[in-house]
């Protein structure tokens, strides 16, 4: 995919063994952790250390491979030990390189990830992954940096790894060689670049595939990647049955018929018991079809349909060849899964694309909309998630998923007050129980399983031991955490250290795998340092391997100070695992870690750190949504609410709105902090194509004398293809401050390129808690009216607030809610749908561990619905077949298109229509998109009203209706296939949901309508004419009378295909009934629909093919003095037709 527009050994007690041993440690970043005495827990799986043993492959603690005999080609299909080899199966494309975390960094992922990603795989019943390890090009990550820098020994690490342990699962690759899209990992203009042709990312590079020098330099990579022995298993690549298959290159667009032969034929020679897969990105690349020595081919979906996928396996199985789709859009799982597993043409579907949990908390994310986790963000996921198995299923393929390893507690917060838990996530869990040690037993806090997100336990106050238990789908329990003890106002963070990145330093160390553990050990006798942050250090506690005492420097530092070197306790755990702890002094805020020069220091590992501490408190959090926290601020100031996707989700930043200087200012008074601020946090984004000048900071004690200080500065860049970069400012060491200024400097154009994200400002925590401050309601104000859709409920941060707890009701005393949530935001949008004219209340109340402060209530009204149509597009604007062209925008990625206009078959009256003429093609879809210049408000209505002509529909051919919805996309697809009778249709809003490739969408909200679209799918050509196309109420007015629908057929008697006529009156006791009356045949097909005229109307119908008595239904759309309604006409119909 493009996705530019991846033998453990038995759990160790913590048993303490031995006598308490004392040596000089040297400390350096804050790291909250446990001593023996609080039960910190940090002891995890690992395998028991001997000499030499810490980098040693044998002590990964991987299983010999499941995977004995390789994957054969025959004929149209794949054969392992002389059966059918059909499988289901995902894609993985990080496992060697990957660059989501932290997002826009590329890094290797830690073991634990991988470990992770590959049991998941085999929870969802996975038996292939395909994934990009072995591209990996062009960056000093990578296998091969440069021609000129050589390989890069170090890459080849999580490769061999994740080979590996693929193995030991019985899962095998298929592994692209390179990558047609210039994506963070390499691909194949890296190979052209050495000579000076393809610089440019975006465009193609014909020269990789006719250049000699280039293809004898690919050649040359693909060689040196077959001959690698992976150190965990002994074999080189080529020789590993885990290897199912080398595929030519991930969607490469260029492949000509002799580089295809070239290279396969290279793989047959080098690598001849494993299968050669090749591929483009959309559709069946002819000549891989003619290739002799190509085995598999690889087609990729987005989205896919049944009817593609069983025409594309047909064509390839024909041709001889084995047919995966190597990558489909993951949302389309259970809408094409089930009709495929019959299909013995189609090899193997392979999902895009799976990610881990975290190794802190949550899972990776990923932002392409096609992220897989397990068991399922949401009830979408968690369905396509169930799909994959059922597929894997029906395959023949046993999934049992199974918690293969405990969470781990790797941070416990004060939040005012109340304990914040977070962990990392259990493999194969579906869910978490939090439970607080109460004597000898276990309580456990949370009514229901909840999910991965950071957990906060609002009943706690003051000292508290807390373990997590995983929840498996069957209901049964998976290992425990190992527990966490803190004190009142104490944090602690865990460190599993799986990788250095996040170290504040680090010099001359390498992570290795060690069992479930990591180890970080020295790359050389020089020894070591390893650095972490932690403010308001108190303590730390490190697991450490070693074979014997481990002679290792612990010290505590604070910002701008020296290193103090500590006294720590060291005590054996028994198989060569020893915990070291050491006390920090008052104002230490960074812990180092040395390893001293000599033989020893590769003999010692470190395999956890724990640091406990008790930080400064947020007084005040800025997150920037407005500047109504502000003290003041320039004219020049405002915010930023939009694109928040590229701002990592933040909805609103500070920035200046006009050219010139700009200044905002914070202000915190002696009640929030009595002793004044002692630093702050804040959070900017820059735009890395301007050299924006960075912001500049100043505190003042008495808001008149300022002075200028300089917060060290944590960067991270943007993600690949250009983005904002992310400073992380921290300001540490102030007294008796209470205000704060940021500036944006004179000069920076355009004025938008500094965006400060949020501010937060610190007091010590040695003052006590107090309850929280005012809670001040934003929207909607109190006695708000005419409130349309469902509101977003805001109101201003209170000051020391860790979590608000917000009730919507419909009564004054807020009995019976029909809402109510508990958030650490500012706002809350309400997932009900709510009454019109009615009025409701809600209060929002702040919480921390000192107490609850309480908002007053307040009140809005919604209002009433309209009952008069809207027009969305009736087609009579357009003057010409351009007009309509240029409004109704083809989607470039399906087949094609044409708009045009046309006299509309609704009736006289009704003008134009609009014409889609189109060829669905090889993509099996095609539309259209109209933009609206200024957005629709469709609240209130029921359904899309459209008068349609399916009439030339191709056979089986389906017709869907997209909109935009504040941002969000939302389709229904009509339940009757081409070809169909002209008529109105009326498709209920209850009918639109978000598309299976759309992530993220709530309730749809119809108060911001965007944009339009018309799709087609299936196959073949066709013509669709839409008129009238409006929203339209169908359910029945408060205070509507009601009304009666009387019909009667002319004449009653036709033979099938006849025209006739239905004449039907509407009468009430209110006057005239105006609107539209709609007939229907018996499988409710609308025939036609025509307009009421002083109460009447006459429908014009083609009699239907079958014969006999037909009951027509009529239904009455209602309009504002009358509530819809519904009748019937008889006609009787004759076989055949006279001429």
């Amino acid at each position: 995919m493009n996705t530019h527009p991846r033998r453990t050994d038995r759990r160790r007690s913590r048993a303490v063994v031995g006598a308490a041993l004392t040596a000089a440690l040297a400390v350096g970043t804050p790291v909250v952790a446990e001593t023996a005495a609080h039960a910190a827990g940090t002891g995890a799986a690992g395998a028991a250390v001997t000499e030499s043993s810490l980098t040693d492959p044998s002590s990964a603690g991987v299983g010999p491979s499941l995977n004995t005999t390789f994957v054969t080609h025959d004929g149209a299909h794949l054969q392992l030990d002389g059966k059918t080899f059909r499988f289901s199966g995902t894609n993985a494309y990080w496992l060697a390189l990957d660059e989501n975390v932290p997002p826009g960094t590329v890094d290797y992922p830690t073991f634990f990830r991988i470990r992770d990603a590959i049991d998941t795989a085999k929870d969802l019943g996975a038996t292939v992954i395909r994934s990009h390890m072995l591209v990996s090009t062009g960056n000093a990550k990578s296998l091969l940096p440069s021609e000129d820098a050589g390989w890069n020994d170090d890459a080849w690490a999580t490769i061999d790894y994740a080979i590996a342990y693929a193995g030991s699962k019985g899962i095998r690759l298929v592994l692209p060689l390179t990558d047609n899209w210039a994506y963070y990992h390499g691909g194949l203009r890296d190979f052209a670049r050495t000579y000076g042709l393809c610089e440019s990312s975006s465009a193609d590079c014909p020269q990789f595939y006719s250049d000699p020098r280039i293809v004898a330099d690919f050649q040359d990579y693909v060689r040196t990647a077959l001959d690698h022995v992976n150190p965990y298993t002994g074999l080189a690549l080529k020789d590993d049955p885990t290897v199912l298959g080398w595929e030519l290159g991930n969607e490469l667009e260029g492949m000509t018929p002799s580089w295809i032969e070239t290279i396969s034929s290279q793989l047959k020679d080098e690598a001849p018991r494993q299968l050669v897969v090749a591929g483009r990105r959309f559709d069946i690349d002819p000549d891989t079809l003619a290739a002799s020595k190509v085995d598999v081919v690889d087609v990729h979906y987005y989205s896919p349909t049944v009817a593609k996928v069983t025409a594309d396996a047909k064509t390839i199985t024909d041709a001889g060849k084995a047919y995966i789709a190597g990558e489909y859009d993951s949302n389309a799982a259970g809408t094409v899964l089930p009709a495929l597993a019959s299909d013995s043409n189609v090899t193997g579907m392979l999902s895009w694309s799976l990610f881990p949990h975290d190794d802190t908390t949550g899972f990776v994310q990923h932002d392409d909309g096609f992220q897989i986790h397990y068991p399922g963000d949401d009830a979408k996921m968690r369905a396509n998630v169930a799909a994959q198995q059922d597929y894997a299923r029906s395959l023949g393929t046993t999934v049992t998923p199974t918690i293969t390893r405990a969470p781990l507690v790797t941070s416990v917060t004060s939040d005012y007050g109340l304990h914040r838990l977070a962990w990392r996530g259990a493999t194969g869990a579906t869910g978490y129980l939090v439970q607080r040690q109460a004597g000898a037993s276990w309580t456990t806090l949370t009514a229901d399983p909840v999910g991965d997100a950071a957990w906060l336990d609002t009943a706690t106050q003051g000292a508290a031991t807390y373990r997590v238990v995983p929840v498996a789908a069957d209901g049964t329990h998976g290992p425990a955490s190992d527990p966490v003890s803190v004190g009142e106002g104490e944090q602690l963070a865990v460190d599993a250290v799986g990788s250095l990145t996040p170290l504040a330093a680090h010099q001359g160390l390498a992570v290795h795998p060690l069992g479930e553990d990591a180890v970080v050990v020295p790359t050389s006798t020089d020894g070591g340092t390893a650095t972490w942050s932690a403010p308001g250090l108190r303590s730390a506690e490190l697991s450490v391997a070693a074979d014997a005492t481990p002679a290792l420097t612990v010290q505590a530092g604070s910002s701008g100070g020296t290193w103090t070197t500590l006294t720590a306790r060291v005590t054996a755990a028994g198989d060569g695992r020893w915990t070291v702890t050491a006390d920090a002094p008052a104002g230490s805020d960074r812990l180092r870690v040395t390893w001293p020069s000599g033989a020893a220091a590769t003999y010692t590992g470190l395999t956890r750190v724990a640091l406990r501490a008790t930080p400064d408190e947020a007084v005040l959090a800025d997150p920037l949504d407005d500047l109504s926290l502000t003290s003041a601020h320039t004219a020049t100031v405002g915010t930023d609410t939009g694109n928040a996707t590229l701002f990592g989700g933040d909805t609103g930043r500070a920035t200046r709105t006009s050219a010139g200087a700009g200044s905002a200012e914070w202000t915190v008074s002696s009640s929030d902090a009595p002793q004044g601020l002692t630093g702050f946090d804040a959070t900017a984004y820059y735009w890395p194509d301007q050299a924006a000048e960075p912001l500049a900071f100043a505190v003042s004690d008495d808001g008149t004398t300022w002075r200028d200080v300089t917060p060290a500065v944590a960067v991270t860049p943007g993600t690949v293809g250009g983005s904002w970069t992310k400073d992380a400012y921290t300001v540490r060491g102030l007294s008796g401050v209470r205000h704060v200024r940021v500036t944006w400097p004179d000069g920076s154009t355009p004025e938008w390129v500094q965006q400060l994200g949020d501010l937060r400002l610190l007091a010590s925590a040695a003052d006590g808690v107090a309850a929280p401050g005012p809670v001040t309601i934003k929207a909607p104000a109190d006695g708000a009216a005419d409130v349309r859709g469902v509101p977003a409920l805001t109101w201003k941060p209170a000051a020391r607030t860790a979590v608000y707890r917000v009730t919507l009701s419909r009564h004054a005393d807020l009995r019976d809610p029909v809402a109510t949530t508990e958030t650490s935001g500012t706002s809350f949008t309400p997932s009900v749908a709510l009454d019109e004219s009615a009025r409701y209340y809600w209060q929002v109340t702040a919480v921390n561990g000192a107490g609850t402060t309480t908002s007053k209530v307040v009140s809005f009204t919604t209002a009433t619905r309209p009952t008069t149509p809207t027009t969305a597009d009736d087609f009579e604007s357009y003057s010409t077949d351009a007009a309509v062209a240029a409004a109704y925008v083809r989607n470039t990625g399906g087949g094609a298109i044409a708009p045009t206009l046309t006299p509309s078959g609704a009736g006289s009256g009704h003008g134009d229509a609009l014409r889609l003429t189109y060829d669905l093609g090889s993509p099996g879809y095609a539309g259209v998109t109209r933009t609206f210049s200024t957005a629709q408000d469709w609240w209130g209505y029921d359904g899309l009203s459209l008068w349609l002509d399916r009439s030339k529909l191709g056979a089986g051919q389906s017709l869907s209706v997209q909109i935009v919805a504040n941002g969000a996309y939302y389709e229904a697809t009509l339940a009757t296939k081409g070809p169909a009778a002209a008529g109105v249709v009326t498709v209920p809003f209850d009918a639109f949901a978000p598309p299976s490739w759309a992530s993220g969408e709530g309730p749809l909200d119809l108060t911001s309508v965007t944009q339009l679209s018309f799709y087609l799918g299936g196959s073949g050509t066709g013509v669709l004419d839409v008129d009238d196309v409006r929203a339209v109420r169908t359910t029945p007015t408060t205070g509507t009378a009601g009304s009666v629908v009387l019909a009667l057929a002319v004449p009653p008697v036709v033979r099938s295909g006849d025209r006739a006529e239905v004449v039907a009156q509407v009468l009430g006791l209110r006057g005239t009934a105006t609107g539209t009356v709609t007939v229907r045949d018996e499988d409710g097909v609308p025939m036609g629909t025509a307009a009421l005229a002083k109460g009447r109307a006459i429908v014009r119908i083609t009699a239907p093919p079958t014969p006999g008595t037909v009951r027509l239904s009529l239904d009455y759309a209602g309009d504002r003095t009358y509530a819809p309604a519904h009748g019937s006409a008889w006609l009787y119909v004759l076989k055949g037709a006279k001429r």
